[in-house]
């Protein structure tokens, strides 16, 4: 004789079944798209002399997943995206030949920004303001890709709710409702059209500013910057993207590093699915105060010298750091995870394949959507160390090994 349990097991059991199942299809369509590697181009670049001056020509398309043009912005009157450079965007087709890298790359797919630390909060807060005024702004945009034939937008608003970036205490909910509105016009228009938002990872920055939750569920991708997080300003030595909180990191500086910085995103309700690590190629560099005093958190008195291609105090990119290498001392910060070198007068605190690789290893092991770095023309690209790209290849080489890969966020 059959017992009542007996019969009723393969019922139970099937319910189990397919509640895993519906779970597991859940999670499985939560990212279809895969990871990405995305490559920041900036304009200004092709200014710099000779063979330093970078264009549009340059960019190794076949090493990045997406491209981003740096930047366009808001008219302050118009409230419509606008040319930064029109004599460069129009008059010289910057735009044009942008999007003519589709020709040689097919599968490549190209973003523009609007925004950046030059353009300022100001124009963003007073755009966002009044529904008319982001209405402006959306039509324009949706023009703009169509015009070009882009695949999205990247919104690089630095930062609301900031006072001292021109922000205002109302700039919290009228971003959310812009990210928002520019979601669903891209859906309305039937494209496959992308909207990205670059934060801080800053917390003081992000509690005036972001929505977490709510800007995480309507972008599709939230690009987190890792760098910048320290520099001469600070008026003491170190690198300024470390992974990691170090034993000298005390008071405001405690938790401002790529983990905690990634982390409060995560903690907050944003889907590791729709976050994209930023990382620079780039360093910070610094004049120390005394030539015996050359560690981690050494004093300083201002910034380094400018670089010959960069030519910025306090700034230097990896190409031109990595000719100066052999004539400084160079160290590793185990914990941050970044290298530093230095010399009697100066210090500086930047990025290499290994460390590159560190990063690579967290966002993997924390299944984020993948990376960005800015930028192109940062790196060793005319091959003045060895093999042109060093760290743009690096981080291909993580792309290629895990772009097919299945992104889960578990509930």
């Amino acid at each position: 004789m059959v017992s009542k349990a007996a019969t009723l097991a393969p019922l139970w059991l099937l319910l189990i079944c397919g509640a895993a199942l519906t779970q597991v299809m859940a999670l499985t369509v939560d990212s279809p798209k895969g990871r990405r590697f995305i490559c920041h181009y900036t304009t200004w670049s092709r200014m710099r002399q000779d063979d330093g001056a970078y264009t549009i020509e340059d960019i190794p398309g076949e090493l990045c997943s997406h491209v981003v043009y740096n930047f366009v912005g808001i008219d302050e009157k118009s409230f419509q995206l606008t040319s930064m450079e029109p004599e460069y965007d129009l008059g010289e087709n910057g735009f044009r030949r942008f999007a003519a890298l589709k020709d040689k790359y097919p599968s490549l797919k190209l973003m523009v920004a609007v925004g950046g630390w030059g353009h300022g909060g100001e124009k963003f807060s007073k755009m966002v303001e009044f529904r008319d005024n982001r209405r402006r702004f959306v039509a324009s945009v949706v023009k703009f890709l169509h015009k070009y034939g882009l695949d999205g937008l990247e919104v690089v608003w630095l930062y609301p709710g900031n006072y001292d970036r021109g922000g205002n205490i109302n700039d919290k909910d009228n971003f959310f409702y812009l990210i928002r509105e520019l979601a669903q016009a891209f859906k309305t228009a039937g494209k496959e059209w992308e909207v990205a938002v670059q934060v801080p990872a800053d917390k003081t920055r992000l509690d005036a500013g972001y929505q977490i939750d709510a800007l995480c569920e309507a972008a599709d991708f939230i690009h987190v910057i890792g760098y910048d997080l320290r520099g001469w300003w600070n008026n003491f030595a170190d690198v300024h993207s470390p992974l990691k909180d170090r034993q000298h990191d005390e008071d405001s500086f405690e938790g401002l590093n790529v983990q905690s910085g990634v982390g409060q995103w995560l903690h907050n309700g944003c889907p590791a699915t729709k976050i994209i690590l930023g990382v620079p190629l780039f360093g910070r560099s610094y004049l120390l105060s005394s030539p015996e005093e050359n560690a981690l958190g050494a004093p300083t008195i201002g910034a380094g010298a400018a670089g010959e291609l960069t030519n910025e105090p306090g700034y230097l990119g990896y190409c031109e750091i990595c000719q100066i290498l052999p004539a400084m001392t160079t160290r590793w910060d185990d914990v941050g995870q970044c290298p530093y070198a230095f010399n009697s007068d100066e210090w500086i605190g930047y990025e290499d394949e290994r460390s590159l690789k560190a990063k690579i290893e967290w966002a993997i092991k924390n299944r984020l959507a993948g990376i960005y770095a800015f930028s192109l023309d940062l790196d060793d690209y005319r091959g003045r160390c060895g093999k042109p790209y060093p760290l743009t290849r690096a981080l291909h080489a993580y792309y290629e090994q895990t772009k097919n890969e299945t992104l889960v966020t578990w509930p």
